[in-house]
């Protein structure tokens, strides 16, 4: 299928109802039926909290451990946990006593959500102890802790963002990129490592991970691991620095094109999201609520069409451990029947307007894509959240 550009004239969605399918407000009963049901059952089990609209709802003077003690997972399991905690602890034993303060938090304190952003540092604060500020030693200790939580394909994906952020920062100085914006902000040291909790492997605990273009919340408890929310963008797309060709993200630009270009025309009506997204809806910052579901549902595509949304959802999902990763494909795919793929703008890689959605159950994507800042050309921001695991559990 050929990609398609529509001209949006709309900057937000809408209420009338879309293509053969219930219109908004339906759609909302049945997410409140959906609520309803996880609510009584949370009743049932005598499970507190995990109910609440507010999941930033505890102070952030609670504990982790009372945090967790009420805890209800909704993880798939085979999390690396012993390994990730072995890892931070090292991380930490590393740290003087004022550097472990900056750098470790309570579980639930609330700069979790408010303290990681896309933004250069000099608008946006963050969490944590920067990279900047460690020695070599350190440095490679906190660089362990996320290649010990990611797969090789994902660590190698977080270095060459850094990596793309150092060759912003040079662009950007000499004044070469094209791009209206400067890239003074950027590097691959204006990165920051946080725990929130501390690293146990039978409580919560959160490694968040952010700069510019990469943030990272990896929440484990016991044998259960959640990546959400975590941002994955680049800037430029390629590029060539040292010698050596970059092009990171290039699995999630492939396979997200692939997926939205397998639906016919009719499909594409009904896949069309109300509304016009010239960055990310839920992005760092935009917590939530999460919208009603919009596009075509998955479990109504053919086979060959719904191993397309699948190797999609994989390129986020596999920058995981392995065996963490299949396990949660396995989730996100037997709740196809109530996921749905959707796109507003356009559907080419190279056009700015371009947005990507899937949304399900639990595993929400977006792919946006964007105009040059530093660097002239599009780019891309994503963002990986799963809806029962935001910031961990509860």
């Amino acid at each position: 299928m050929s990609s398609v550009t529509r001209s949006s004239t709309a900057s937000g969605p809408a209420d009338s109802p879309a293509h053969g399918w219930p219109p908004r407000g339906e759609r909302r009963k049945r997410a409140l039926v959906r609520r309803a049901i996880a609510l009584a059952t949370c009743v049932g089990l005598g499970v507190a909290g995990c109910g609440s609209d507010d999941s930033s709802s505890s102070s952030s003077g609670t504990s982790s451990s009372q945090s967790s003690s009420a805890t209800a997972s909704t993880g798939a399991g085979k999390a690396n946990t012993a390994e990730v905690v072995a890892a931070a602890n090292a991380f930490l034993k590393t740290l003087s006593d004022d550097e472990k303060d900056t750098a470790l938090y309570d579980f639930d304190d609330e700069a979790k959500a408010k303290g990681w952003s896309n933004f250069p540092i000099s608008l946006a604060a963050r969490n944590g102890i920067e990279f900047a500020d460690l020695d070599d030693d350190q440095k490679a200790a906190a660089l362990k802790v996320m290649e010990t939580a990611l797969s090789e394909q994902g660590y190698e994906e977080l270095e060459d963002i850094r990596i793309a952020d150092e060759y912003l920062s040079e662009v950007g100085s000499s004044g070469s990129g094209g791009g209206p914006g400067g890239g003074d902000d950027y590097g691959a040291d204006k990165y920051f490592l946080a725990l929130f909790g501390e690293p146990s492997e039978t409580e919560q605990f959160t490694v968040q991970f952010n700069g510019h273009h990469a943030g990272y919340n990896i929440t484990y408890y016991k044998d259960d691991v959640s990546l959400s929310p975590t941002l994955t963008a680049i800037e430029p797309s390629e590029f060539e620095t040292d010698g050596k060709s970059y092009a990171p993200l290039q699995d999630k630009r492939d396979t997200t094109i692939a997926a939205i270009g397998s639906l016919s025309d009719s499909e594409l009506d009904k896949a069309e999201i109300d509304g016009s997204f010239d960055d990310l809806l839920l992005g760092p910052g935009n917590d939530g609520p999460f919208p009603d579901p919009e596009g075509v549902v998955v479990g109504d595509l053919t086979d060959k069409q719904q191993d397309k949304v699948t190797a999609m959802i994989r390129t986020w999902v596999d920058d995981l451990d392995e065996e963490a990763a299949e396990a949660l494909i396995a989730k996100y795919v037997s709740e196809y029947d109530e996921t749905y793929l959707g796109w507003s703008g356009a559907t080419a890689i190279d056009n700015k307007d371009t947005y990507v959605r899937v949304d399900g159950p639990s595993v929400w994507i977006e792919f946006s894509n964007q105009g040059g800042i530093v660097v002239d050309g599009v780019h891309q921001h994503t963002i990986f959240r799963d809806q029962t695991a935001d910031y961990g559990w509860n």
